[in-house]
């Protein structure tokens, strides 16, 4: 899994390139046109064009019925009875494009959340850096210990923090200057690294690295899982969340995301003679 993961991270890092030092908006805007552009023919190809023309035509009729008649109780009635039925229909014959489309959907959701849900250190700025441990009761006292250690670039300002009998471990790190830095978790005999970055630009981040699965892996794709054999289930780095000013509305990625790809969408159902 972490060899895909490598491929489609090299993929949407191309992708990305030009927008790194620009504002987020930007970034978004060409991901949401790159979706609606694989969604539409997705959709075209595995629906059935013609009945769904038909129910929406129903729909249609059914809906100038309300207008038409509208003193008439028994036709309103049966026009709103249909109204439901043919929506219903409708959903059926958008059920299986959609299913289709979930899958593409998913991995350009994925992997545009690990440029657009945090964003990185600026120098200067605090995190909260924290290790959970797998199975503690199972360790000794003296393997509960974590110790970290940061390259430089990265100061550790507290302590660490154990709670939870050692299960979990908490520091906090500052950023001293730009860069890409590392985090090292000893725990036992093995060192487990992470990555920290400490830039101005919109970049990849793992915000949490957890331990090898094709779940975890799937969902966290910024960087690779956690080696077999360590301790350690996850390790998470407290990055502050992005926010994206659109008109002067501060809004969260995922919503602009949506919002933007049905916009492109509805734009180009006519160009790729999609019915939605």
């Amino acid at each position: 899994m972490n060899f895909i993961n490598i491929v489609f991270n090299s993929l949407f890092d191309i992708f990305f390139y030009p927008f790194r030092s620009v504002d987020s908006i930007y970034g978004l805007c060409a991901i949401s046109l790159f979706t609606a552009i694989i969604a539409l023919p997705i959709f075209k190809y595995t629906s059935n064009q013609e009945e769904i023309k038909r129910v929406k035509a129903r729909i249609m009729g059914h809906i100038l019925e309300l207008r038409l008649f509208k003193d008439d109780i028994r036709i309103i009635l049966s026009a709103q009875k249909n109204i439901l039925k043919f929506n219903m229909f409708y959903l059926r014959y958008t059920l299986k494009p959609l299913m289709f489309m979930m899958i593409p959907m998913v991995v350009i959701f994925i992997h545009t959340a690990v440029r657009y849900e945090y964003r990185p250190l600026h120098p200067g700025e605090s995190a909260i850096v924290k290790a959970k441990l797998h199975n503690p009761n199972e360790l000794s006292i003296k393997d509960r210990e974590l110790v970290l250690t940061a390259s430089e670039g990265l100061s550790i300002e507290t302590p660490p923090l154990r709670i939870d009998g050692g299960k979990e471990t908490y520091w906090r790190i500052r950023a001293e200057r730009e860069g890409i830095f590392k985090l090292g978790f000893q725990a036992r005999d093995m060192e487990v690294a992470k990555r920290v970055l400490v830039s101005g630009k919109v970049a990849r981040l793992s915000s949490e690295t957890l331990k090898s699965g094709i779940v975890s892996s799937f969902f966290y794709p910024g960087e690779p899982s956690l080696p077999e054999g360590t301790a350690l289930e996850s390790v998470l780095v407290t990055y502050p969340h992005a926010k994206i000013n659109f008109f002067g509305w501060n809004i969260h990625w995922l919503i602009l995301f949506f919002i933007l790809t049905l916009g492109f969408g509805f734009i180009l159902m006519k160009p790729f003679n999609v019915r939605l």
